[in-house]
């Protein structure tokens, strides 16, 4: 009995250590995900630890998608490239209903949601949110055999568009104003696939984001080009409430060129599919076309306006500039605008400090190194560009020569050995900030002129 008994605690001791050890022996490869909301920073360490960045999304068509078995869409395509830079194998969650996307984040089963999200007060309650990764505005989806030219047209006339959807709202409101008819249909409709009944003859006319009807998914001989009626409004990944660790990785992600020149890939794309009749770049074309000369063509302030503000005439800056072309208060009363909230005004200023800073300085040079370098002083103020020239000559560089040359030693002068030398006289910059603004505008630039199909004189 003694032996017995013996036996039996034996067997159970081994019992309990496998039930403990279970998870560890067994499951090697197996990340386990809580509700602690403690440090942030151990989460984000022990995403790096796993070496796995889990993703939600929705898989519907617009920000991430499979295209003959690769992840395509812009967010995913940003995401791809952000894991690969940090050594990280991305992991994509399928969820159909974008509440079980938010339900998986809060409860820390996956690290970010990237579902073509509006950042909105609601939503900001239970989730943060990255910086934009681009704009987007609604715009009226309809057919050729039912078109019409404006939104006065749809008086009385019904549009439809998904239940609980940020559309929904849209759509109120516009019926308080022409009388159209609003049709909420089912939630699990997608907006691409609402897009399809439209061309289809199911319904009239729908709302959709400016992007996604541009999309090669939402293209349909049968539709008419979209009459754009919203405001600007941004797109950007969800995370954890307390992934401010992660938040910042990937907002300094987002502003890196590389990142840029995907988005900017991206955009240049959807441009191109708009119709001949829809050739627009901004709501505020007519002002640079009425103010642009030369070198300054309108597609070099459009790209310069993009990179500034995104078009935004209420843009503020925590270093204090304002408007489209986000001018300092300096520059405003130097180039005499009175209401720098006031699109035209303020493009008509950023234009005159261009040319000011062209004609003074970089007139002599050829012209494509005289747009960078007059961009070039408009971001980081003509001194430090000045400074980024003489450390050049001292290291045997081109200081004539931005691309290559000047645009990378205006970066040393975050460096404080350098930024103190004796030749500095404006001490210090943030050198990549301004290199990489120049490079957006003028990748900005090409995929424009490509889209519009423009051969303007010059560049």
């Amino acid at each position: 009995m003694r032996n017995k008994y013996w036996l039996s605690l034996l067997f159970a001791g081994i019992g309990w250590g496998i039930w403990v050890a279970y998870p560890f022996l067994l499951e090697p490869d197996v990340i386990y995900y809580t509700d602690e909301s403690g440090s942030d920073q151990s989460t984000y360490q022990r995403i790096k630890k796993s070496g796995v960045l889990r993703v939600a999304t929705q898989l519907n068509g617009v920000g991430c998608f499979y295209k003959r078995g690769k992840l395509r869409g812009l967010e995913c395509e940003i995401l791809k490239s952000y894991a690969e830079e940090m050594g990280l194998h991305l992991e994509v969650v399928y969820e159909n209903d974008l509440n079980e996307l938010f339900y998986a984040l809060i409860n820390r089963r996956v690290d970010l949601v990237a579902a073509d999200l509006t950042p909105t007060l609601e939503r900001a309650q239970f989730v943060a949110f990255s910086a934009p990764i681009m704009q987007t505005r609604e715009v009226i989806i309809q057919r050729q055999d039912n078109r019409v030219n404006n939104l006065s047209e749809l008086k009385h006339k019904t549009v439809s568009v998904r239940k609980g959807s940020v559309y929904e709202d849209k759509l109120n409101a516009l019926s308080t104003v022409i009388e159209v008819f609003p049709q909420l249909l089912p939630a699990r409709l997608s907006t691409l696939e609402i897009i399809k009944g439209v061309a289809d003859g199911e319904w009239s006319y729908t709302i959709a984001d400016e992007h996604i009807a541009q999309s090669p998914n939402a293209q349909y001989p049968s539709l008419a080009s979209p009459i754009v009626f919203g405001q600007p409004r941004d797109i950007a990944f969800a995370l954890n409430l307390h992934s401010e660790a992660l938040a910042a990785s990937i907002n300094q992600w987002l502003e890196s060129s590389r990142s840029q020149s995907i988005i900017a890939a991206y955009q240049s794309k959807q441009i191109d599919l708009r119709s001949k009749d829809n050739k627009t770049i901004s709501p505020w074309d007519h002002y640079f076309q009425k103010y642009s000369e030369p070198p300054f063509n309108w597609l070099w302030l459009a790209a310069q306006a993009y990179t500034e503000s995104a078009f935004k005439a209420d843009a503020h800056s925590p270093a204090g500039a304002k408007g489209v072309m986000q001018l300092m208060r300096e520059t405003a009363t130097d180039m005499q605008v009175l209401n720098v909230f006031d699109p035209e005004e303020n493009i008509e200023g950023g234009v005159k400090y261009n040319l000011w800073l062209y004609q003074h300085y970089w007139k002599d040079l050829p012209p494509e190194e005289a747009l960078a370098f007059t961009f070039a002083s408009y971001n980081a103020g003509i001194g430090h560009v000045l400074d980024a020239q003489r450390i050049a000559r001292h290291n045997g560089g081109n200081p004539y020569k931005w691309f290559g040359s000047v645009e990378n030693y205006i970066v040393r002068l975050e460096q404080q050995q350098i930024h103190t030398k004796p030749y500095v006289k404006y001490g210090y910059c943030r050198g990549s900030e301004t290199r990489d603004y120049v490079q957006r505008i003028f990748n900005r630039y090409m995929h424009y002129k490509k889209a519009m199909n423009s051969h303007p004189e010059g560049l």
